[in-house]
Formats: structure tokens, sequence, C-alpha cells
């Protein structure tokens, strides 16, 4: 049967706690935190994050397609699942999706990629969601969202979960949204979207999709449902009559936030985590109608658990220091300077891909060094075209390093206060160089420190987003 044969998961490395955001709006606080991109991360990047989990110790040249599920695509007019396969390294001729416009994106995608793999067309299929979805001060989204991607690859043969079945509803509520021209989403009434949206699309979903499987509540292990706050999520445990304390999987609302399309999907791979052999899990989103799927898992559940990070990204987390803090994170990161200074080649971005990107070095097959980036000439011996390529190790450790308070990350001039650091890395495979680093503070920076490769938006020039790879402190 078709079902998933791995999961990803991927959540920031910042925390804002809610009590400071209601402080700086002078309203009531949630609780908790809320996980926050840094301030070079995006849906897309993000999105690397959770397949590069999801992929782990597993060939991605297998893959026959990917779904990019967002609604905060940093693209308007451009596919952002073509990048996000470059940088996982995936076939040339594997095909891509972006699937948007509706937090209902990732089971949506779920489904196509069942149709794919059922009826022979794909064997393999890439699912990614992730969020960053913007949120104006002061208001209700600036506590509830949150950032983060969750990965599901789907397939037949040694799955650790089975597809048992889906059910689809479609309705027209109002709900959240936002136009092209709006930066930041809008919310039908709340109450009217409770009552008359979750309340009632989410349990008809459920209820449809038990009833066509032939399972009863009590028989379900944990249903993974898509609630916008804590108050609609009890609720729906109410209105589905199951035992919250034990069925309901965790929302991570107090830890996390709603992460929106990712989010069902999430929570998903937190039961799946939590699953042994041969129980049930009903996932349900919601989003202008509701999707809802029952998976039964296999055997191999047990054998995927501590080889992926998962959710173990929640536990690992630093606190922002202050509101202010937050709102550079937040920001829109123009990074880069668009004046005649800048030199950057976006001709040059394109045709440097295979290092830049997907991430490869030249060995020389004269002297046997291998280095980085990929050039004509190796750097040892000076031997002209006379090399393989290689893909490169994601970690290493720390070689040497600087804090630059006058040239920030990105060709952003420095404030004084946010240095730059920057690092010279020798990574597991021998490969030496040199990478700004993210997420890390000035103090804990070392000789021989362990760092891992981070996919990160490196620059905007003339508004186009460059895409690379930085270092950050291993998580």
């Amino acid at each position: 049967m078709v079902g998933i044969l791995s999961y990803g998961v991927y959540i920031p490395m910042w925390r804002m706690d809610r009590g400071e955001i209601a402080k700086t709006a002078g309203i009531l606080s949630g609780g908790g935190s809320r996980s926050v991109a840094s301030w070079d991360e995006d849906s897309l990047s993000m999105a690397v994050e959770a397949g590069i989990d999801c992929l782990a110790s597993m060939d991605p040249k297998e893959v026959d397609v990917i779904h990019f599920a967002t609604v905060s695509s940093p693209l308007k007019e451009k596919q952002a699942s073509s990048l996000i396969a470059s940088a996982l390294d995936l076939r040339k001729n594997v095909r891509t999706s972006d699937v948007t416009d509706s937090t209902r994106a990732g089971t949506i995608a779920i489904q196509s990629a069942f149709d794919s793999v059922k009826s022979g067309n794909a064997k393999k299929v890439l699912v990614i969601a992730s969020d960053c979805r913007p949120a104006m001060a002061g208001s209700e989204f600036e506590q509830t969202y949150g950032d983060g991607a969750a990965a599901l690859l789907i397939g037949e043969g040694d799955t650790i979960a089975q597809i048992e079945g889906f059910s689809t509803l479609s309705d027209a509520i109002p709900g959240t949204w936002r136009r092209e021209a709006d930066v930041f989403p809008k919310r039908f009434e709340a109450k009217l979207d409770r009552n008359f949206g979750i309340l009632k699309n989410v349990p008809e979903a459920v209820t449809d999709l038990l009833k066509k499987c032939n399972v009863e509540t009590k028989d379900v292990f944990k249903f993974a449902l898509y609630s916008p706050d804590p108050r609609g999520y009890l609720n729906l445990a109410k209105t589905l009559n199951m035992d919250a304390a034990s069925q309901l999987e965790n929302p991570l609302f107090d830890t996390v936030g709603l992460t929106g399309t990712p989010h069902c999907l999430l929570l998903l791979i937190s039961a799946l985590e939590k699953a042994k052999p041969d129980q049930m899990i009903v996932c349900a989103n919601y989003g202008e109608g509701s999707d809802a799927l029952l998976i039964k898992t296999t055997q191999n559940v047990e054998e995927i658990k501590g080889k992926r990070k998962g959710t173990n990204f929640i536990s690992s987390f630093r606190m922002i220091e202050s509101y202010g803090r937050f709102t550079h994170f937040k920001r829109t990161p123009e990074t880069g300077s668009t004046g005649p200074a800048d030199t950057t080649s976006l001709v040059k971005y394109w045709r440097d891909e295979k290092w830049g990107i997907r991430l490869y070095g030249m060995k020389c097959n004269n002297c046997g060094t291998l280095q980085y980036p990929i050039s004509r000439c190796c750097m040892m011996c000076s031997k002209k075209d006379n090399y393989e390529e290689v893909k490169l190790a994601r970690r290493g450790k720390v070689f040497s390093f600087t804090h630059d308070y006058l040239q920030g990350c990105g060709g952003v001039p420095g404030d004084g206060i946010n240095p730059c650091t920057r690092v010279i890395v020798d990574l597991e495979d021998g490969c030496r160089m040199w990478r700004e680093m993210s997420d890390n503070t000035l103090q804990e920076v070392k000789i021989d420190m362990p760092v891992e490769l981070t996919f990160r938006l490196i620059r905007k020039t003339d508004g186009f987003p460059y895409y690379g790879w930085r270092v950050r402190p291993e998580r």
C-alpha cells in the first residue's frame, strides 16, 4: 500500500516570549513562546532544512516529484520548489510544483502524492510544507503565529505508516485571507470562523473519514488537528467525542505557535514519533474546508525513531532577548546593497548552481585535495581542468574565526552591536571552506566548535533573493 516512508521537521532556533510581545503592545499575553525564523530565514530556506531531515541517510536522486506547500512563498512568479529541489540535490528531471494559497495546501499535496504513487506515475514523492507568515504588530497573529516546516516522503515498500483513506470538504467561508496587495493577513470574525468554519468543517471531514474506513473514534491512537487557536482545538475534541487527554496530540501552541500550512503535518509527525506498530492516527487540516486522512503505522515505525531530528528541533532553542530584536528578525530582510558598488552577478549565481546551491566541491585528480568552491585550477597543485565533482559533508568544526563589526553578513554594514561572525570550517570529509555564521552568540564561538551547514537567504539584490549556505552551531 501507499504510505509514509520518512518524515522531517525544521523549527528555527529562536523563540520569543509572548509576554514580551504583549507588554510592548499593551495587550494580554497568550502565555508561552513562539518560534521565530532568523533574519536570514524564510519559508523556502526552512523547507530545505525539513527536506534534509526527511531524506537523511537516503539517496535524494530517488525522489520523482516534489510538492512545496505554503501560504508565504517568498516568490510570487517563480517556482520555489525548483530551488528547493536544487538545494536538496534532487535529479534534474524531478517534477516540481508549488501548492499555495490555502493552509490546506499540505494535505492537498499529500493527496496528490498518494494519487501519483498509486497510479504508478511516481515511486517517491516528497511533500514539504513550510510557512513564515508576517503579522501586524499588536495583532493576535503576532503572538499566535510560529515559523516552521514539515516534510513527508510518500511511496510504497518499507513504509512506516500506510495511508488508509482520505476525506475532503470544500467551503468558501471567508476565514483568513491575504490579497496580493496585502502585507499582513486578515481574518473573518474569529467567533464566526470558529463556530461555522472549523467546528463545522473539521468534524464533518473526520466523521466522514472514520465512516469510510469503518473505524470508531475510540480506536484512534492520536488526532492531529488544525485549529487557529487553543480554544478551537479543545472544542474540536469535544465535538468529536474523543478523550482529549490521551487522544489529542499536543498542539504545540505553548512552544512553537501556529505554523500555518505545516501545522497539522507537524502534529502528525509528533504523533508518529510516539506511535507503536498497528496504531491509527487521524490528521485533519482546515482552510476553505477541511481535509482528513487516516494512517496506520507498520513495524517500520520503530526503526526510524532516533534517525531523524524531527520534533527534537522544538527543544533546541534560544530566547530572543527583546521585542526590538524580534522585530528585526521579522522584518522583510532587504540585505545587500543595490548601488553601483554591488558586483553580485545573477548570471554567475545561476552558472555556479552546482557548488553554490547543490553544495558540490572538487577533488583534484592529481593531488587528491578536496576544495570549495569549484574552479578550473587546483589551489594546491595548480593542475587545470583535472578534477571530479564531489558532494560535500554538511557537518564540521571551526578551524578559525573572526567577528566583523564593520561589514555585516550578506554585505550589510555592521552596526557595532550585531557583528557578523565569519569562520573557516573543516568539514568531516576534509574539505575546508569559508562561511558566514548564523544563530550564534559571540561568546560561544571557539576553535573546534562543532557546526553544520544551513541553507539561508544570503542577500537581496535589486529585489532578487540569493540563497546559499551558511554555518550554525550544531543543533
